[in-house]
């Protein structure tokens, strides 16, 4: 009888070893993906802590993706300040391109290009204003054309 009643005992507590384990994991997982979930930062809160507070958000035509790019406020001193910038895609919640361009302003071309106007640091024609055009690609990652304009 002793040893049915330790069987016994062994059997239930064996069961309520096997229900903790099963029922003490699952919540775990939920919290754990529910802090992942939370743990992902919006754009502009990627963008705060890349740029500061002064920050420019710019969508395309479709909303598929924003430009942030971080305002100048103080006058320019240097002549060659560099234009920090990025571009989010907002379905897949991700950087998909980021640079520094001096002397740059950068505006969406299309929904998937980039318009980048720049300043060449030395003209040689009075007439030349310096001032060149090129299209970036965000799907290749290249620049597809380049223009002058006067």
């Amino acid at each position: 009888m002793k040893e049915q009643n330790a069987m016994s005992i062994k059997n239930i507590s064996l069961k309520i070893f096997i229900l903790f384990l099963l029922f003490g994991c699952v919540p775990n997982k939920k919290i754990n993906q529910s802090q992942t979930t939370n743990s992902r930062k919006s754009y502009q809160q990627l963008a705060q802590d890349e740029f500061g507070e002064q920050v420019e958000y710019r969508l395309n035509q479709d909303s598929s993706y924003v430009l942030c790019s971080k305002m100048i406020q103080k006058p320019v001193i240097n002549p060659n300040q560099l234009t920090e910038f990025f571009v989010y895609d907002i379905k897949k919640e991700e950087i998909i391109y980021t640079d520094k361009i001096a002397n740059a302003k950068i505006s969406w071309y299309n929904n998937t290009q980039l318009q980048i106007i720049n300043q060449k640091g030395y003209i040689e024609n009075p007439s030349d204003t310096g001032k060149w055009v090129y299209i970036f690609d965000l799907k290749s990652k290249k620049k597809v054309t380049q223009l002058r304009t006067q």
